[in-house]
C-alpha cells in the first residue's frame, strides 16, 4: 500500500457500495473484505473495497442490492401525507420502504428529517398553523415508536445508551430518532426525552450503567449541551453529541466524545465506543 492510499471508516466504504454499514461489518468479520484495525475500529483500503466490489460482481449478488429509492419523491409524498394528517398512510409508506430493503437510519435521515424540516420552515413562515406542525410532528413520534416496537433485533443487547435532550432544549423528536435507530441496531436504550436536568441525564447513566450517552442539540443556547457534556465527563461517561442546531466543531470543543450527524453514523459510533470501552 502506498503512502497515499485512502482508508475508509465501515461508513464511508458502506456509502462508496450503496450498502448498509452492518453489511459491510459482516464481510470483515467473515473474512471476506480485507480491513485493518487503527484506534480500536476497522479501516478498510480504498484498493481493497475496488477488489472485493470486483470480486462481488462477478459473483453477482455477494450483497444484495437495495432497492434504488427516489427520497425526494417520497419526502414529498410524505410531506402530503403529513399535512393532511394521515396517519394510516404514512404508517403504509415507511413499511412498504422497510420491505423493500430501506433500514430505519434511511427513514430517519432521509425521509422523517427531511421532511420534518421543510414542515417546520413553512411554520416558521407563517405558512403553517402550529396545529399542523404538531400533528405531523405527533404522527412521526407515533411512526417511531411501531417502528421500533416491531423491528427490535433479538440475542443479547450490543450495549447500553442513554439518550436525551438537555435541559433548555424542548425537542424531542431528534433524540426520538436517535433511540429508535440505537434500538434497532441492538442497543438497549434508556430514552429520556427532551429538557431533561443534568442531574437526571447523569443519574440514569449511572444506575444503567450506560456505555455511552447520546445527546441531541437543536436550540442555539448552549447552556444546558454544555453543563451536561461536562458532568458526564466527570462522571467518566463517554458521549456523542448530535442534532440541528449544532456542528462537528462546537461539539467536540464543548467536550463530546464523538459528533453523528446522522443516525446512521450514530449507530456507527455508538459501536465503537462500546468496543472502546471493552478493549
Amino acid at each position: 500500500m502506498t503512502t497515499t492510499e485512502q482508508l475508509l471508516t465501515l461508513q464511508e466504504a458502506a456509502d462508496v457500495v450503496g450498502c448498509h454499514y452492518q453489511t459491510l461489518y459482516r464481510r470483515v468479520r467473515s473474512g471476506e473484505l480485507n480491513a485493518l484495525v487503527a484506534g480500536g475500529t476497522y479501516r478498510i483500503r480504498s484498493s481493497d473495497l475496488d477488489a472485493w466490489l470486483s470480486e462481488r460482481d462477478a459473483r453477482k449478488g455477494a450483497v444484495p442490492q437495495r432497492s434504488a429509492h427516489n427520497w425526494s419523491k417520497l419526502v414529498d409524498k410524505l410531506f402530503d401525507v403529513l399535512i393532511a394528517g394521515d396517519s394510516g398512510a404514512a404508517r403504509q409508506q415507511s413499511q412498504r420502504l422497510l420491505d423493500g430493503g430501506a433500514t430505519v437510519a434511511d427513514l430517519c435521515d432521509r425521509l422523517y428529517g427531511p421532511t420534518l424540516t421543510r414542515i417546520g420552515a413553512l411554520w416558521r413562515a407563517g405558512n403553517l398553523t402550529v396545529a399542523e406542525e404538531h400533528r405531523a410532528s405527533r404522527i412521526i413520534e407515533g411512526l417511531l415508536e411501531h417502528i421500533s416496537s416491531r423491528s427490535s433485533k433479538t440475542g443479547p443487547r450490543v450495549g447500553c445508551v442513554v439518550v436525551a435532550s438537555a435541559v433548555g432544549d424542548r425537542h424531542s423528536l431528534a433524540a426520538q430518532m436517535v433511540s429508535a435507530g440505537l434500538h434497532v441496531d441492538g442497543f438497549r436504550v434508556s430514552y429520556l426525552g427532551a429538557d431533561l436536568p443534568v442531574g437526571e441525564i447523569v443519574q440514569m447513566a449511572e444506575r444503567e450503567q450506560a456505555d455511552v450517552v447520546a445527546l441531541s442539540c437543536c436550540v442555539e443556547d448552549r447552556s444546558g449541551i454544555s453543563q451536561a457534556l461536562s458532568a458526564l465527563a466527570a462522571a467518566d461517561f463517554l458521549t456523542i453529541v448530535g442534532g440541528t442546531g449544532i456542528g462537528r466543531t462546537e461539539a467536540l470543543e464543548l467536550g463530546a466524545t464523538r459528533y453523528g450527524a446522522s443516525i446512521n453514523e450514530a449507530q456507527v459510533l455508538a459501536r465503537e465506543l462500546v468496543r472502546s470501552r471493552v478493549s
